[in-house]
């Protein structure tokens, strides 16, 4: 318990067909304002839960009806607050221990803890629970105390505007007259102005800037401000306008360029490959290595290339006939004297031979290698080939899955998920221009998972739910039809806002009812809310009328 006056009363659970209650059991000898109790009846306040009077069992027990929210402290396991969140829930709690007295009850009869201060997750609208017995406390201490408590090590409160609001309101607990209404009066104040930074990006805080007649600075309550802090006034800084410079150009200097004289190329004779069956494709693939499903003992079954442009037969014949001419007569032109005529250092002789040749054999090459004398050709290897890369051309293509055949599997099963019996398709691509790895002498091997294809409980439905799966991927699972606050979203209207939470610890799973009106059932038995419960494999688990089984892998 948060406070000792507090441990005179037993706080339990319970959830029938009607909802999720919170029970508070007091002695016979407790003196009971029943009053009090007719009171909240007759004037319902959003702000404080509803509570009846049961006497049982020479007790009084207290039940307050808790469907559909969540404790505070539970909420705070799995969301940090944002200001206005923060500065909204105890505006609430402020406000109604404040406007107690209206309705005739007491100020000091509020339990200020996170376990039993609830919210709704749909509009974070505050409920307390009010206790209709007489307490000996100052409320002005408690409150002070969770304040402080719950700011320091109760939640994770996001701070990223720039009116310092926690320091602002730090600053206000710290005081030695410190009192509620004076909290409740810097809560309002805030929250009816939202932070700076959600105003204008221009707008800064200084207390040393004069009054600019700005209509933020008349808002401020001068008697909420901290001396010494820089967020007293705000400033409206008005970006500097620059000249922009102009620079004139300078004339370019003529730059002296050398003429370069191309030197006549010599290309060399293409000769064309040999077709090899592991050479690269440059058309579509037609099929890849795969298994043979009709001869269990091969690895490998013979492999199609794709089509290529290959020249002519008869063309390759005439260039090799012309260039053989041109050699001939070079040399027999170096050889019969002719050149001696021309009275020049034999190696002189020599060069201009070898330019006109090759000026010659590139002409020759030039006017018969186009692509009007190129024809397709189709070529297969007969033999089986063992390769380990196969590369084909892409980058932006998707994949294209091949259908699985029907005669036998493309693939080993692999095991996947809860067992085997799955088999995954080669992936093949739309265009030649990506690189495939394909790996023959694996497919008896069994493919390792990594780390995030492990595989986790989940939660399979029965009967209308056959279809739905849900897979318990995080320590704390919530399961509701909230958006943002449950990890995973029911359509069926009866599950509630946050209906339960599943929970992984030491290998061991638990699910836990968030008072729910519909409910939680384990194998048929109806949860008590906020306790958990421990599920095991194959377990039936119910949430409202949606039925799952409880798988562990």
């Amino acid at each position: 318990m948060d406070h000792v006056y507090l441990e005179r009363f037993e706080f339990g659970y319970e959830s029938d067909a009607s909802g999720s209650f919170l029970i508070v059991n007091a002695d016979a000898g407790e003196k009971v304002l029943t009053y009090q109790i007719e009171m909240i009846k007759n004037n319902p306040n959003k702000n404080i839960l509803p509570v009846s009077l049961i006497q049982k069992d020479s007790k009084y027990q207290f039940r307050y009806n808790i469907t559909s929210r969540l404790a505070l402290s539970q909420y705070l396991k799995r969301n940090n607050l944002k200001r206005d969140e923060f500065i909204s829930i105890f505006f609430d709690i402020t406000k109604t221990i404040l406007d107690s007295k209206g309705y005739l009850l007491s100020d000091k009869s509020f339990v200020i803890s996170k376990d039993y201060i609830y919210i709704n997750p749909d509009n974070m609208e505050v409920a307390l629970v009010y206790l209709p017995v007489n307490f000996d406390i100052n409320i002005n201490d408690i409150v002070k105390n969770f304040t402080i408590n719950f700011i320091m090590y109760g939640a994770n409160i996001e701070e990223n505007s720039n009116d310092n609001f926690i320091q602002r309101i730090l600053y206000l607990l710290k005081s030695d007259v410190f009192n509620i209404l004076e909290f409740n009066n810097l809560l309002k104040e805030l929250k009816a102005k939202p932070g700076p930074t959600q105003i204008n990006d221009y707008v800064q805080y200084d207390k040393n800037l004069p009054d600019v007649g700005n209509q933020l600075q008349n808002n401020i309550d001068q008697k909420a401000v901290i001396p010494g802090l820089e967020t007293a006034k705000p400033r409206v800084e008005i970006p500097e306008v620059k000249k922009p410079s102009i620079t004139k150009p300078e004339p370019a200097k003529p730059q002296n360029r050398k003429i370069q004289i191309p030197k006549p190329l010599v290309p060399k004779p293409q000769v064309p490959r040999p077709q090899m069956p592991d050479s690269k494709i440059h058309g579509p693939r037609t099929n890849a290595l795969i298994p043979n499903p009709q001869n269990n003992n091969s690895a490998i079954r013979p492999m199609e290339t794709g089509i290529k442009m290959r020249y002519k037969t008869g063309v390759l014949v005439i260039g090799g006939i012309l260039q053989t001419i041109i050699l001939i007569c070079s040399i027999a032109l170096l050889t019969s004297g002719v050149m001696d005529s021309l009275e020049n250092d034999p190696a002189i002789n020599m060069i201009g031979v070898g330019i006109l040749a090759g000026a010659a054999s590139y002409l020759v090459w030039k006017s018969l290698l186009v692509e009007k004398n190129k024809v397709e050709s189709i070529s297969k290897s007969k033999e089986p080939v063992a390769v380990d890369k196969q590369q084909v051309r892409g980058d932006n293509k998707k994949p294209v899955i091949m259908p699985e055949r029907k005669n036998g599997p493309l693939v080993e099963d692999v095991k996947h998920g809860s067992g085997r019996g799955q088999s995954f398709p080669i992936n093949l691509f739309e265009a030649p221009d990506r690189t495939v790895v394909i790996e023959p002498d694996n497919y008896n091997k069994t493919v390792i998972l990594n780390s995030s294809e492990r595989a986790y409980a989940y939660l399979e439905g029965k009967n209308g739910n056959a279809n739905e799966k849900i897979i318990i991927n995080k320590p704390s699972f919530i399961i509701g039809r909230l958006p943002g606050k449950a990890d995973y979203i029911s359509k069926n209207n009866a599950v509630g806002k946050v209906h339960a939470e599943i929970i992984s610890r030491n290998g061991h799973y638990y699910v836990k009812d968030l008072n729910s009106l519909n409910g939680t059932f384990v194998n048929a038995k109806r949860l008590t809310s906020n306790k958990e419960y421990e599920i095991k494999n194959n377990d039936i688990i119910t949430f409202a009328n949606s039925e799952y089984v409880f798988i562990i892998p």
